[in-house]
């Protein structure tokens, strides 16, 4: 009987033992690739532990040359005595190096993970050390002087001035951002952006913002006069003709749901097509020339009259009920059947081809951010990263997509934000508003046409 008690106590020593100095030390994974420490730098950490379970994880940044700083932590406290059965855990700090008064300059993360075994007061290492730069400074900006004066739902152009170390800058508009370009100016230091008044965010005040690698950022208010704009009402009758000529047609060319009845359909077209329409355009305009290719003011489609005017608020009526409401974003113009269609501008064609609502569609890059849109084609007549002049033809107007007649829908973006085409359309505005900017300051080399 006795020796069965000294095995059941060697037994217990032993469980013991393989439970409370467990060898295997906690594992630490930075799935953050980080190289900068600022004011908001974003970490997600996973910590693990096979045996005990966590007890504690420390972020720590060891400047060089100075003490260490605690900028994150977590405790995990003994839940019995098997420890706190915490085996895997996430973490993702925001470090803060300014409140945290770390010092800039060269430094170590460490993130240090204990668990609840008798060994971990014997380990003195830290489970992963990373070297960074600690940066709590936001970069130099200092927008250039010269007044400006806006439109809700139109253009400007701003030039700025960053330091070295910004890797991130342009104008910030209510959601919109607007990026800025650098190497048009001989002044390396300068950038310039056209940007957008958005129609749809009308309280929205622009403002200069220049970001480094850290994080940190500067915003600097423009000051520019913005004037307000009521946009027109129209209303857009839907007949039951329109309706069976066009949603069947559009419905199975965009591989839309096809059930429930001619209104349900065209309900689909108008809303989740249209707005899947617009994210593709956002996406052909993502990239843009560094330098303007556009070459004076931009042209209209030849001896057309408006039928539909920019940012126009529509209703669209069927059997006298309002069954939907859009804003258009552009301009349609129509002149003969099948009229051709002028290039507004020199620039790069990104995209030609089906376009949700805007049928047949061409879609052409004149620097800067600046690009022009032409739906409704019957024809087009260039491929995508095609270079076209000033008035080449790029196609004939026609009723493709979700157009009545034959017409062209021509629109003026800014990466992809709509603006008001009237502004690009007169030669004295992109003097004073474009034109007279980029003239201000010594070209480099090889800015501009």
């Amino acid at each position: 009987m006795r020796r069965f008690a000294v095995v059941l106590v060697l037994a217990a020593l032993v469980a013991l033992l393989v439970t409370r100095a467990e060898p295997l030390a906690p594992s630490v994974t930075l799935e953050t690739p980080v190289d900068f420490v600022g004011r908001a730098t974003p970490l997600r950490i996973v910590a693990r532990d096979r045996g005990s379970g966590l007890a504690h994880v420390e972020v720590r940044l060891v400047p060089e040359g100075g003490q260490p700083v605690v900028v994150a932590s977590e405790d995990y406290p003994r839940r019995s005595w098997l420890g706190s059965g915490v085996h895997e855990t996430v973490l993702a700090p925001t470090l803060d190096a300014g409140a945290a008064h770390a010092r800039e300059g060269r430094a170590q993360l460490e993130i240090w993970a204990s668990d609840h075994s008798w060994l971990a007061a014997f380990r003195r290492e830290p489970r992963l050390r990373r070297a960074v730069t600690v940066d709590v400074t936001p970069p130099l900006l200092e927008v250039m002087p010269g007044e400006h004066v806006a439109r809700v739902g139109g253009s400007e152009c701003a030039v700025y001035r960053v330091g070295p170390d910004a890797v991130r800058s342009g104008v910030q508009v209510g959601d919109e951002f607007f990026p800025g370009v650098a190497g048009y100016f001989a002044d390396s230091g300068l950038r310039v952006a056209v940007f957008a008044l958005p129609q749809h965010e009308p309280d929205a005040r622009p403002a200069v913002l220049a970001a480094d690698a850290a994080g940190n950022a500067r915003t600097v208010n423009m000051g520019v006069r913005v004037t307000p704009r009521r946009f027109a009402e129209k209303t857009m009758p839907v007949s039951d003709d329109f309706l069976s000529r066009k949603v069947p047609e559009l419905l199975a060319a965009n591989n839309l749901d096809q059930s429930g009845d001619l209104v349900e359909g065209y309900l689909r077209i108008n809303r989740e097509l249209r707005a899947a329409t617009e994210v593709r355009v956002r996406q052909a305009c993502r990239d843009s020339a560094p330098t303007p290719l556009w070459q004076d003011a931009f042209l209209r489609l030849p001896n057309s009259a408006p039928l539909s005017g920019f940012a126009d608020r529509r209703s669209y009526v069927h059997d006298g009920k309002t069954i939907d409401q859009q804003t258009h974003l552009g301009f349609d113009l129509a002149s003969l059947r099948g009229s051709p269609v002028p290039a507004a501008n020199a620039g790069r064609v990104v995209f030609a081809g089906p376009l949700g609502i805007y049928g047949n569609a061409v879609i052409i890059d004149h620097g800067l951010g600046v690009f022009s849109l032409y739906g409704h084609l019957s024809e087009i007549g260039v491929t995508a990263g095609a270079q076209v002049g000033r008035g080449d033809t790029i196609g004939k107007t026609g009723d493709t997509g979700l157009a009545a007649g034959d017409h062209l829908h021509f629109s003026m973006m800014i990466h992809g934000v709509h603006v008001d085409p009237v502004e690009w359309w007169d030669a004295h505005w992109m003097q004073d508003h474009v034109e007279m900017r980029l003239a201000e300051y010594p070209r480099a080399a090889s800015g501009g046409p």
